[in-house]
């Protein structure tokens, strides 16, 4: 039979669409109508406290079409379906590649050039999921910090501990390829249909499972606690012939995907040292916002997202302030928690994380304003990296501030605005603890004055987001790198030949999503040279935000 998609399916959430209710749609006999699969599912809370979801669905359809339907509904011919896609074409010589990070960007390149049968090291300084998890969890429960395991180093990367969203503010061919791989390897069905896709670190942690066992599968070889510290060269001024890992043992290969993700602070300073090629980047700062989830469900839905069936709401904002910063929210993460990210010994920083369910009772969202490049001028040490200075400045002071233990310093929002003595904080998620503290000894004044503006600004688009149960918790110092490590369009880096620089640590990608798309992209331009071929154009380019 033939398969159409019928697209502008508008239900009271959360109800959905069933072979019944399509065959009245179209006006055929329910016999008529099978293998019913949606496509597309987005919220329309546009109504409130009256919430729709709109629906794409593709069907067979054993009789002949209807005439045009009253829209918006809309039928028409289902694109053909598609098969699971190669990555790469195989590469027809023997040839070694080391991929150093195991977040998407490196992941989806290592998958890609195994499948093509390149010989692939991938080469992670933290540990694999399950030890890494283990780490993590000690970490928050009693504050035992592992400098090379914990929420930013180890497998997956920072994204693992996250809200696992797979949102991209870019247009790619691609995207459906990384959608459809992340659920192969164990994603939720809901990824390949929903309008704000998330898979949550309860999740992740399983997909990362069956990545790891597909790529020994293909042969490639995963070293943990295999942390990178120098680039070797042919001769003085030649190309890449191997990497130096922390044990000195060295590691032949004949290119190397450099995947490090936002916080291989001390990797990116020894590649600068070498010579290798950077450059500053823009970048934001500031703290964790926390609600109670009811009180953001109350903004959004004019309701609780429980009394109708649909996930708990979340929130996107933007602000123009007066002292010439904008300031925004990312990440936001519905039904989450606030956790504790340090990649350094005496520093705090924070992110948010959900699981699939969103089920914690509390949102967080980052909330975050623009750094200028006055902001860190007067830092020491080279200008390149004085950017990674002014935030390992902010994460020691947020350090101090909370005690010295990885306790956080929080206040409430109208304590904040107030300006006045932070008094005892309400229930929240953050793990080890939180301190009520002044900001000003975190941030520099130019950082809280954009805040209270922004905060009213936000308060007026969503009332009551400025509330006695809203806590600020800080600080946010990792939602992007500060440097960008330079490539040419064949995405090798242009001072050493054989480094193939990838992802959001190298300035490329903003998100899981945009940062496997550049995996992608730079395993096609390594086989290529590989292979003796012209490397593809890459229409990549850097980016200065998160993509979420």
């Amino acid at each position: 039979m033939p398969l159409y998609r019928l697209s502008g399916i508008r239900l009271r959430a959360p109800h959905a669409p069933d072979e019944a209710l399509l065959a009245r749609l179209l006006g055929v006999p329910p016999g008529d109508v099978s293998e019913v699969a949606v496509v597309r599912r987005s919220l329309d809370a546009r109504k409130k406290p009256d919430l729709f979801y709109e629906y794409a669905v593709e069907l067979a359809l054993a009789s002949e079409p209807p005439a045009p339907l009253a829209p918006p509904l809309a039928l028409e011919e289902a694109p053909p379906r598609r098969a699971p896609e190669l990555l790469l074409p195989p590469l027809e010589r023997s040839a070694r590649v080391a991929v150093v990070g195991t977040g998407p960007a490196g992941l989806f390149a290592a998958l890609a050039l195994a499948d093509a049968g390149v010989s692939v090291v991938v080469l992670e300084r933290g540990d694999a999921a399950e030890e890494r998890y283990r780490r993590v969890m000690r970490f928050w429960k009693s504050g035992d910090f592992d400098p090379e395991s914990n929420v930013q180093f180890g497998e997956g990367g920072a994204g693992t501990f996250s809200d696992g969203k797979l949102t991209c503010g870019k247009r790619h061919d691609k995207i459906a390829v990384v959608l459809e791989t992340l659920h192969r390897f164990g994603a939720p069905d809901t990824i390949l249909f929903d309008g704000k896709p998330h898979i949550g670190t309860d999740r992740l942690v399983v997909v990362l499972r069956n990545v790891r066992k597909h790529l020994r599968d293909r042969g490639a070889e995963l070293r943990y606690r295999a942390k990178v510290v120098d680039v070797l060269r042919h001769g003085d001024d030649g190309p890449l012939r191997a990497l130096l890992l922390d044990t000195g043992e060295e590691v032949a290969c004949d290119a190397a995907i450099l995947a490090l993700g936002h916080s291989a602070r001390d990797t990116v300073e020894r590649l600068l040292a070498r010579g290798v090629a950077m450059s500053p980047k823009a970048f934001a700062m500031g703290v964790r916002i926390e609600h109670p989830q009811d009180d953001v469900d109350r903004i959004q839905y004019g309701r609780l997202a429980s009394s109708c069936g649909v996930m708990p709401a979340d929130y996107k904002m933007t602000a123009q302030t007066s002292v010439g910063r904008a300031v925004y929210t990312f990440c936001m993460c519905p039904g989450g928690e606030v956790i504790a990210c340090s990649s350094e010994a005496g520093g705090v920083v924070t992110n948010g994380m959900s699981r699939y369910k969103r089920a914690s009772g509390f949102a967080n969202s980052g909330l975050v304003v623009q750094t200028q490049p006055g902001d860190f001028a007067g830092e020491g040490g080279p200008e390149v990296l004085r950017g990674i200075a002014f935030q390992r400045r902010v994460e020691r002071a947020a350090f101090a501030a909370g005690g010295g233990t990885y306790a956080a310093p929080a206040v409430r929002v109208t304590d904040f605005l107030a300006g006045r003595t932070p008094r005892a904080l309400p229930r929240g998620t953050y793990a080890p603890a939180c301190v009520p503290a002044r900001l000003a000894g975190v941030y520099p004044d130019g950082y809280l004055v954009a805040l209270a503006e922004a905060l009213r600004f936000f308060d007026r688009k969503m009332r009551g987001f400025v509330s006695e149960e809203a806590v600020l918790i800080a600080p946010e110092s990792r939602t992007s790198s500060p440097v960008r490590i330079e490539r040419n369009e064949a995405c090798e880096s242009p001072s050493l030949p054989g480094l193939f620089p990838a992802g959001e640590g190298a300035g490329f990608a903003g998100g899981i999503v945009s940062a496997a798309l550049d995996g992608l992209r730079v395993a096609r331009a390594v086989r290529a040279r590989l292979a003796g071929e012209v490397p593809p154009p890459s229409s990549a380019r850097p980016v200065e935000a998160p993509e979420y």
